[in-house]
């Protein structure tokens, strides 16, 4: 009996999981450019620096045409080589970005724990904690799930990111038994103008469910 029902927690796990990574991909979108402002406009750009802002430009072009392996390489080569620059230490993030979207989670979370533990960067540092989250939830770690959402609405200063973590935690408490948190937030982002037309679906969607 207790194996079955870890199985079927795993499975609705892994549901949750899969309905919420697209969203997870979708508010990473846009980082790149606020990483490149990060990096290249800086007042201060030291000789140790420059060769690791080449190798994170290269990557970041390869990563832009597609091309993950390559991009990937080079994030190796910033993290292993140049861990104390700038681009070396945003590597971290980039490389667990990829690793995630590869389903590598072991692998991505190191990188992203690495990463949000020497992070100043708001946006980036809430889209690592979305990140984390659902790697936790794969791991049926509730606990940490829930804290790395929390993270990641404390780090996210986009008011359309913070609608989508807001829902995500908000699935989060209705899968837990805690309808009325969950409800709350979702009859706080339909009241919002401007609501994205993918936030508006997953509240419409969240809302139908929590009626039942």
């Amino acid at each position: 009996i207790i194996i079955c029902l870890f199985r079927l927690n795993l499975f609705n796990a892994l549901n949750k999981f899969n309905r919420n990574k697209q969203m997870i991909i979708r508010i990473g979108i846009g980082l790149i450019s606020i990483i490149v402002l990060v990096i290249f406009y800086t007042n201060r750009q030291s000789a140790k620096q420059k060769p690791a802002n080449i190798i994170f430009g290269k990557a970041l072009v390869l990563l832009d045409t597609g091309d993950i392996e390559n991009a990937q390489f080079q994030f190796e080569l910033l993290s292993d080589n140049h861990e104390s620059t700038e681009a070396g230490r945003l590597s971290l993030y980039f490389l667990g970005s990829i690793l995630f979207n590869k389903e590598e989670f072991e692998v991505s979370k190191s990188h992203l724990i690495e990463f949000v533990s020497n992070s100043k960067d708001d946006e980036v540092l809430a889209n690592a904690h979305i990140m984390l989250s659902g790697i936790f939830q794969q791991e049926l770690n509730l606990e940490k799930e829930e804290d790395h959402l929390q993270l990641a609405l404390k780090h996210s200063a986009n008011k359309n990111n913070q609608n989508s973590i807001e829902l995500i935690l908000a699935e989060y408490y209705a899968q837990n038994g805690k309808n009325d948190m969950a409800l709350a937030i979702v009859k706080k982002i339909q009241a919002f103008n401007n609501v994205s037309s993918n936030d508006k679906k997953k509240a419409e969607e969240l809302s139908g469910m929590l009626s039942q």
